[in-house]
């Protein structure tokens, strides 16, 4: 006699072993993110055999705690973001970042703190008092390396409210720009005396608004993006996810699916002088994210 749980079974069966491969990011412009990832995560669930997925989803997550969070409930099994949130981000969720990511064709970048053309000021200690303008909270080239640099040369960066209602000998205000555009610009019309932004992004402002900027500080260079992998993803599928996007570039179908996202080129190991690098900064990064 055919129950009622006879009846549901084979339509039960086919969802309890489904399975979702998930890429994470952060972003302030989910829909815009959501766009740009989700042909990858299909791409990646499609190729990894038996097949262990039958699909890819793009979770896009607040800030770095909350990426944390959805990591550590295993919502998350790839993060694919800046190093110095994926070093917050692994820090709280133990996971580990493997590759970097080659956005227009540039492996890794450097950070640029600039003024106008006729500011005297010459070099990072010149700021003390003045206002710098970073572009938001999670920005690698926008706000951690340049914070970073600027507490390297002895100075205390602080909110810009609190420097105009009380500045004390070496603070240096700041205020998040909320873009890289909006940086450039407030530093052309003098409503902030620094900037700071990657070199690849101030290379792409037309030539007019370059010729009137002066760069006073470049940053060491890191890798634009890099992936990470959840704890507890089994070793033979992150050891599958890896080499699908290290051989995405191998194949028309990846290297045409890599061009759409973002313009990537390729995705390789990071490199160790690299991971060493960001192991000397990692205790700063945590201190300026509040992340013991």
């Amino acid at each position: 006699m055919m129950t009622l749980l006879t009846w549901l079974l084979p339509s039960l069966v086919p969802s309890a072993l489904a399975a979702t491969l998930t890429i994470g990011t952060i972003s302030n412009t989910p829909v815009k993110e959501i766009r740009q990832y989700t042909p990858i995560a299909q791409y990646l669930a499609s190729r990894i055999a038996p097949p262990r997925f039958d699909e890819g989803r793009v979770i896009i997550a607040r800030d770095i705690r909350h990426m944390a969070e959805m990591i550590k409930l295993g919502e998350v099994d790839i993060y694919i973001d800046s190093p110095l949130s994926s070093l917050g981000v692994n820090r709280m969720s133990g996971a580990e970042m493997v590759l970097r990511r080659w956005k227009h064709n540039i492996p890794e970048y450097e950070s640029l703190i600039f003024v106008r053309n006729e500011s005297p000021i010459q070099t990072l200690s010149d700021l003390e008092g003045e206002v710098i303008g970073f572009k938001d909270p999670n920005s690698t080239s926008g706000y951690l390396l340049p914070r970073i640099a600027l507490a390297e040369s002895g100075l205390e960066p602080v909110p810009a409210s609190r420097l105009k209602a009380q500045a004390n000998p070496g603070q240096i205000g700041y205020q998040f720009t909320n873009a890289n555009e909006n940086t450039i610009v407030w530093v052309l019309f003098g409503k902030i005396t620094a900037g700071a932004i990657a070199w690849d992004e101030l290379l792409a402002r037309p030539t007019s608004e370059q010729e009137r900027l002066r760069v006073i500080h470049q940053t060491p260079s890191l890798p634009r993006h890099v992936v990470n992998f959840r704890p507890g993803l089994s070793s033979e599928v992150r050891a599958a996810l890896i080499g699908a996007l290290i051989d995405m570039v191998e194949s028309q179908a990846g290297a045409e699916l890599l061009k759409s996202f973002e313009n990537t080129t390729r995705f390789d190991y990071i490199p160790p002088e690299t991971l060493q690098r960001l192991e000397l900064i990692r205790p700063a990064v945590l201190s300026i994210l509040g992340i013991p």
